[in-house]
C-alpha cells in the first residue's frame, strides 16, 4: 500500500469520526429543543443535570491537568463533544429508565 492510498484511510476515518460527533451535538441541541410532556421534560432535564455534573467534573480535571502540566489551553471541540456524549449516554439511560420521550 502506497503512502498516499494510507493517506486517503486516514483523512476519511477522520471525516467520519468528525461526522459521528457533528451527529452528538446536533442531536443534543435538537432533544433540547424538543417540546414533550411532562415525563419527557423529567427526562430532559435529568440528562442535563447529569451532563453539568459531567461539565464541571470534566472542568476540575482540566484545571488539575493544566496546573500540573502548565500546557496551554483547552481544546473546546473536544470539550463540547464529551459534554454531548456524556448527555447523549444519560439520555439514553434516563429514556430507558422511565419510558420513551415520545
Amino acid at each position: 500500500m502506497s503512502p498516499t492510498t494510507h493517506l486517503w484511510w486516514i483523512l476519511l476515518l477522520f471525516a467520519v469520526i468528525l461526522a459521528v460527533l457533528a451527529a452528538f451535538i446536533a442531536y443534543l441541541l435538537w432533544s433540547l429543543a424538543k417540546r414533550g410532556d411532562e415525563r419527557s421534560v423529567m427526562i430532559r432535564t435529568k440528562a442535563m443535570s447529569a451532563a453539568f455534573i459531567g461539565t464541571v467534573a470534566l472542568l476540575a480535571l482540566e484545571t488539575v491537568r493544566w496546573t500540573a502540566s502548565k500546557e496551554t489551553g483547552t481544546n473546546p471541540l473536544l470539550l463540547l463533544v464529551i459534554v454531548a456524549f456524556i448527555f447523549f449516554a444519560a439520555l439514553v439511560i434516563y429514556k430507558r429508565k422511565y419510558g420513551d420521550l415520545g
